[in-house]
């Protein structure tokens, strides 16, 4: 059986302003790891063994960042055509022949290792014809999914595409181990929903696994926002590198990872959890505050206050900024003074923002601050309104109110 993980897929519009050119979505960048290292990591621990991986021409730190932190060899497989899942599986058929069924997993999906797992397992000790993985369905963010009905005992009846009126209980979790002859099929041009439920159709056996832990699909800006709230909560101990340097008059309230070559000056106040990047800087009586992701080569000024933001790379905060719930692209300049409002109001619609529980009890809002576009400088004295995005590469002049 061979691993095939797909990391050619072209980022929605929402997203992409934080993705440089010749880079891809899977490279973003969540507690100081590229997106592709979670599903790498997790399919590698189910099926310990050389992986595939398709991406496509002119983004080769893909695999150059996939071989960082792979346990076992990386074939890399160019996609020289095409935008869909159908095309990204055909570009490596070559290597797919080889053997009976592959493990596919998709390579923009923050996943756990036991689901794949219990999808590996499964598939070897029940010897279905396929094996595919399912999470809850949720409709108030399922508009871009496939999606499956299921019969009593947990087989595949039909898999839908995300246009389909049918309401069903599951959604397709980016992971299946397929068998080869699903191959002819797509030379066929049949998308790989329809694929399934042509084996389906011709007497297939397709087991499903149910999971209900962490899975969250890179999709939208906010849903890197997602999954720092998520794996931030499932640290329980602050761990700092030994090559990091701390100021004896901050204070660090844990859980937080602080990770090397990073210093934090004097008056620093860091409520976890948080976590701090290599080679970054948090500058003096600067306030951290809980589900922060500042990722490596930051830059924070002095008397910066950070709640709930993902910061990418090589950006740079100047002093006395509020920045909350905001995403900010790698090599960004903030000025001076500059605040993010981050409470939106009830008729704005922002693809896939979670709610969050504020005072006073029981009253829900949804916040979002910016979505800054990577290579953007922004002028000191800024205001940024909640759920604003900023263009890459804009240069925006100082005491600006942006609505």
């Amino acid at each position: 059986m061979k691993n095939i993980i797909l990391a050619a897929g072209r980022a929605k519009r929402e997203l992409s302003v934080l993705i440089p050119p010749g880079k891809n979505k899977v490279l973003l960048r969540i507690l100081g790891k590229p997106v592709i290292y979670y599903p790498l990591h997790s399919l590698q621990e189910a099926s310990g063994k050389e992986t595939i991986i398709v991406y496509r021409k002119g983004e080769e730190q893909v695999i150059s960042e996939a071989r960082n932190y792979s346990k076992h060899p990386i074939i890399p497989i160019t996609q020289e055509e095409g935008n869909t899942i159908r095309e990204a599986i055909l570009a490596a058929s070559k290597e797919l022949d080889k053997e009976n069924y592959f493990f596919l997993v998709f390579g923009d999906i923050v996943i756990e290792p036991e689901p794949l797992i219990r999808l590996y397992n499964t598939h070897l000790t029940e010897e279905p014809d396929a094996t595919i993985l399912l999470v809850p369905y949720d409709p108030e963010y399922a508009e871009t999914y496939g999606t499956a009905t299921i019969d009593e005992k947990g087989y595949l009846t039909k898999a839908l595409t995300s246009k389909s009126i049918e309401k069903p209980k599951y959604i397709i979790g980016g992971a299946y181990i397929l068998p080869n002859h699903i191959l002819d099929l797509l030379e066929k041009n049949l998308s790989l929903p329809e694929a399934i439920n042509q084996l389906i159709r011709e007497g297939a056996k397709i087991k499903t696994i149910l999971w209900t832990g962490t899975w969250i699909d890179i999709g939208y800006p906010t849903d890197l926002l997602e999954a720092d709230y998520t794996l931030l909560s499932m640290i329980k101990s602050t761990m700092i590198s030994e090559k990091a340097e701390i100021e004896p008059t901050s204070t660090i309230i844990g859980p937080v990872i602080i990770d090397e070559n990073t210093y934090i000056d004097h008056h620093v106040l860091i409520k976890g959890p948080v976590y701090i990047g290599k080679n970054s800087l948090i500058g003096a009586h600067s306030f951290i505050r809980q589900y922060s992701d500042i990722n490596n080569n930051v830059r924070i000024g002095a008397y910066n206050e950070v709640k709930k933001s993902n910061i990418q790379a090589y950006t740079l905060l100047d002093s006395y900024i509020y920045l909350a719930d905001s995403i900010i692209g790698e090599n960004s300049i903030i000025g001076a003074y500059t605040i993010t409002l981050n409470v939106l109001e009830a008729k704005m619609k922002t693809p896939r923002v979670r709610k969050h529980l504020v005072n006073p009890p029981k009253k829900e809002i949804e916040k979002l601050g910016a979505i800054i576009g990577y290579n953007t400088k922004i002028g000191s004295k800024t205001i940024i309104y909640p759920g604003k995005t900023i263009k890459p590469e804009t240069i925006i002049e100082p005491d600006t109110v942006l609505r």
